[in-house]
C-alpha cells in the first residue's frame, strides 16, 4: 500500500504540526512492512486532526447546557456583574464548603446561616429592652429604650415593636418575637434569592456533586463573559 496519505488541506485549522509529524513519519518507513507502519501513521494522524473539533464540541455542548440549566436571573447577574458574582460565590464556596468546593448541603447551609443572623439580629434588638429578663418587652421597657436611644434609632424601635406585637396587646411576648425575627429572616433573604444560591450547583461541571471556584470560572470563560 503506497497511496498518497491525506493533504495538508484535509486537515483541521492549525493542523501544520500534525501534517508536518504524519509526513515525517511516512518518509521514514522503510520499503519493506511499509503497510502497516503508513496504517499506524494514519491513524494518528486523524486522532491528532480529530481532538481540537471534538474538544470545541464539548465545549459548545457544555455551553448550551449551562445556558439552559442557568436560571434566567442567575444568568443576567453573571453577565451583568462578572466580577461581583465570581467573588460572591467563592465567599459562599470558601466559607460553607469543604476542601474547596460545596455541595447542595453547603448552599443549604449558607442559607440557613443568612437568615439566621437576621433572626438574631431582630432578637437582639428588641430583647435589649427586656429590662426585667422575662422575654418580653411591655411599653415601660419599650419607652425607657427609646429615650436613651439615638435619635434614628427612636423611631426604628417603636416600628419593631409595633411589628412584632401580634396581638396587639402593647407587649411583645417571646412567641411573638420569635415569629417577627423568622418573618424577618425570611424577607430578607426571599425565596428566590435562596434559589439563586442552589442556582450554583447548575456551574457543577464535572459532575461530582461539588462546585469549585475554577468551575465557577470556566463557566463564566464559557459563557463568554470578561472578568
Amino acid at each position: 500500500m503506497t497511496g498518497r496519505g491525506p493533504g495538508r488541506e484535509c486537515l483541521g485549522r492549525d493542523s501544520a504540526p500534525v501534517y508536518e509529524f504524519s509526513t515525517s513519519l511516512a518518509k521514514s518507513v522503510t520499503k519493506e512492512g511499509s503497510s502497516v507502519r503508513h496504517l499506524i501513521a494514519l491513524f494518528w494522524v486523524y486522532v491528532l486532526a480529530t481532538a481540537a473539533p471534538a474538544q470545541e464540541n464539548a465545549a459548545r455542548a457544555l455551553l448550551e447546557a449551562l445556558a439552559e440549566r442557568t436560571p434566567g436571573t442567575t444568568l443576567k447577574d453573571l453577565r451583568g456583574n462578572p466580577r461581583g458574582f465570581l467573588e460572591e460565590a467563592a465567599g459562599v464556596i470558601l466559607g460553607y464548603g469543604r476542601d474547596g468546593g460545596i455541595d447542595a448541603r453547603g448552599l443549604e447551609d449558607a442559607i440557613a446561616a443568612a437568615r439566621a443572623r437576621v433572626r438574631a439580629r431582630e432578637i437582639r434588638r428588641l430583647l435589649e429592652a427586656d429590662l426585667n429578663g422575662d422575654l418580653a418587652v411591655d411599653a415601660r421597657e419599650l419607652d425607657i429604650a427609646i429615650r436613651t436611644a439615638s435619635a434614628t434609632m427612636r423611631g426604628r424601635l417603636l416600628n419593631w415593636h409595633v411589628l412584632a406585637d401580634g396581638d396587639r396587646d402593647g407587649v411583645v411576648q417571646w412567641d411573638e418575637l420569635r415569629q417577627f425575627a423568622s418573618t424577618a429572616g425570611e424577607n430578607a433573604l426571599s425565596a428566590h434569592a435562596a434559589q439563586a444560591i442552589r442556582a450554583l450547583m447548575v456551574f457543577d461541571l464535572d459532575g461530582n456533586g461539588h462546585v469549585t471556584v475554577p468551575e465557577i470560572r470556566e463557566a463564566i470563560s464559557l459563557l463568554r463573559v470578561p472578568v
